[in-house]
């Protein structure tokens, strides 16, 4: 049965009366009805408060979406511009040759490079990323350290150089040999010995009284860790003078280029080196070479 609005008012007459008896019964009851219309009126004022404090009324509809058609900086066409002018420079890497007097020199120095940075930079970084942008970086350090190099060994007086430190080092390192072979084979060189590693090793042993260089050891049979880690102590201290000073800053790039100089260029420069077979092919490719104008030269290798 639907309420009509003669029920509605026959209600409220009724609970107005009801409420009366109450409170004239408990008068501390009418307080409940105070909160009531207190809180009401409280709630619809600050609905009313809200909506015309928060409210900015047409005009900020458009200045809102003036706002958000702002975009980042670099997004604007001539910053954007710039940016992919940039981008495309860099995609293109020019190597700076090393020895420009020589393309010959130059080109064997970039393919070892670029051995290097294959094997200790490319192996592991095309897992992350295509981009060459920072193998380039690494290639850029090294070439911009091997051109410091250069310009300070062309501005060392060589001559001088090999007459007062160069020659006296090898001149001490031939005697303190001969003075380690004497005291193995005998003063005379006459003791029979067998050739053999065992032979090398009591000669190393007595050679200025086991004071090695601190790249060879007789405790180890393979001396290859023992070189590089000497290699890396080299390259710690010559850094800062061949480096920028940027590039001594970030560790990554520094710990990447001492290594890779240290392990993938200097490393097997110095086994081609120290190689003593290689010097004699190098001895032998010679003679030969010159046995046309020196015939008596080439006699002795048949």
């Amino acid at each position: 049965m639907a309420l009509t609005r003669r029920d509605v008012i026959i209600a409220a007459f009724a609970s107005f009366v009801a409420w009366g008896f109450i409170t004239q019964w408990a008068p501390a009851l009418r307080y409940v009805g105070y909160a009531l219309v207190t809180g009401a009126f409280t709630a619809v004022l600050a609905v009313i408060a809200l909506t015309v404090l928060t409210s900015k009324g047409a005009n900020h509809v458009g200045t809102q979406r003036s706002k958000r058609r702002r975009t980042a900086a670099f997004v604007a066409p001539d910053a954007w511009k710039a940016e992919t002018t940039w981008l495309a420079s860099n995609a293109i890497y020019q190597k700076t040759a090393l020895y420009p007097s020589s393309f010959v020199i130059s080109d064997s120095i970039d393919e070892l490079l670029d051995l290097a940075l294959r094997d200790f930079v490319r192996s592991w970084y095309c897992n992350i990323t295509r981009s060459p942008n920072f193998t380039n970086s690494i290639d850029t350090v090294i070439r911009a350290a091997f051109s410091n190099i250069r310009d300070r060994i062309f501005g060392v007086d060589i001559v001088d150089q090999a007459v007062s430190r160069i020659i006296p080092i090898i001149t001490g390192h031939l005697k303190d040999f001969y003075d380690a072979e004497r005291a193995v084979r005998g003063k005379n060189l006459n003791r029979n010995v067998t050739e053999s590693e065992e032979l090398d090793l009591a000669i190393a042993g007595k050679y200025r009284e086991g004071k090695l260089h601190p790249a060879a050891s007789l405790a180890y049979s393979d001396t290859k860790l023992i070189e590089q880690e000497y290699l890396r102590k080299l390259m710690v201290r010559l850094m800062p003078e061949v480096l920028p000073e940027s590039i001594i800053k970030s560790r990554a790039v520094s710990v990447l280029v001492k290594e890779i100089v240290s392990c993938a260029v200097l490393s097997p420069v110095m086994q081609i080196l120290s190689d003593p077979d290689m010097w004699n092919q190098l001895m032998e490719a010679y003679v030969r070479r010159d046995s046309c104008t020196k015939p008596k030269l080439a006699d002795p290798l048949g």
